[in-house]
């Protein structure tokens, strides 16, 4: 039988303490609470944003607005009549079906 050798170990290392954190004083949280905005200050401070935001829009001209509302419309009777078609097709097909 073959003997087998032993591996080299490494040498242990020393287990450092671990040092334990003090808890935060409770100053820490008042003053925490104190620098959170209450939610009539975020309410203002959104619609500040909005605001701001809504000056940035590039908006589309009467013209530009007048014209897709017309592509709008043509588009809504289109499908409309191509629905109307399909409908009134398939309620004779059933009939014809039914009897």
């Amino acid at each position: 039988m073959a003997t087998k050798t032993p591996k080299a170990q490494k040498p242990a290392t020393a287990v450092k303490p671990v040092k334990r954190l003090a808890k935060p004083a409770k100053k820490a949280a008042a003053s925490k609470a104190a620098q959170t905005p209450g939610a009539w200050d975020r309410a203002t401070q959104f619609l500040r944003e909005v605001v701001q935001e809504l000056k940035r829009v590039t908006w589309p001209s009467r013209r530009q607005t007048l014209s897709t509302t017309g592509v709008v419309l043509a588009l809504v009777i289109l499908v409309s009549i191509f629905l109307g078609v399909v409908d009134f097709a398939l309620s004779r097909l059933v009939r014809l079906i039914i009897g």
